[in-house]
């Protein structure tokens, strides 16, 4: 008999059918000052063109606002191969709608040693959830298993310069 070990780090791929209903009630949400207050400290509307097809999507997605001014995102979903090289998006936040600037960070040593930060920075217990990641292991993940699973599973780094003030 043979047993295959689960990696220390992988994403969590919800389930589809579910997440288009919650993906099209939180659109609603977050697209109304009113309605987005409560959601709208964690969750923006994300407004992207596909390079190749030009189809427009309007992705809820989770941010953190970091010391420089940007946000970050994080993610492993496919969409983000829209955003290499960088382009210009849309971001609906609290209900506003205002254009940014999207970078995206595909290298995995960079990739891990953010997210790295960001375990240690809201705890090992609660990182899976908050990160969209799952943890298999009981302790802190290290840096090379980080990487494994930046390079597998595709997680990535997506930071947004949004335009004027809020």
């Amino acid at each position: 008999m043979t047993t295959t070990s689960r990696p220390a780090v992988e994403r969590v791929q919800p389930p589809k059918a579910p997440y288009r209903v919650v993906n099209r009630v939180m659109r609603w949400l977050l697209s109304s000052p009113r309605r987005a207050q409560g959601v709208g400290r964690h969750l923006l509307l994300l407004h992207v063109v596909g390079r190749k097809s030009g189809r427009r999507f309007i992705l809820p997605v989770a941010y953190r606002a970091i010391a420089d001014g940007r946000l970050l995102v994080l993610t492993s979903s496919g969409w983000r191969a829209n955003l290499r090289g960088g382009t210009n998006v849309g971001v609906t936040m609290f209900g506003e709608r205002r254009q940014a600037r999207a970078n995206l960070v595909e290298d995995p040593q960079t990739v891990a040693s953010t997210y790295l930060y960001l375990i240690e920075e809201v705890g090992h217990e609660k990182a899976g959830r908050r990160l969209g990641i799952r943890i298999n292991v009981p302790r802190l993940p290290t840096l090379a298993e980080l990487e494994e699973a930046a390079r597998r599973d595709g997680l990535s780094l997506i930071y947004l310069t949004v335009d004027g003030p809020r």
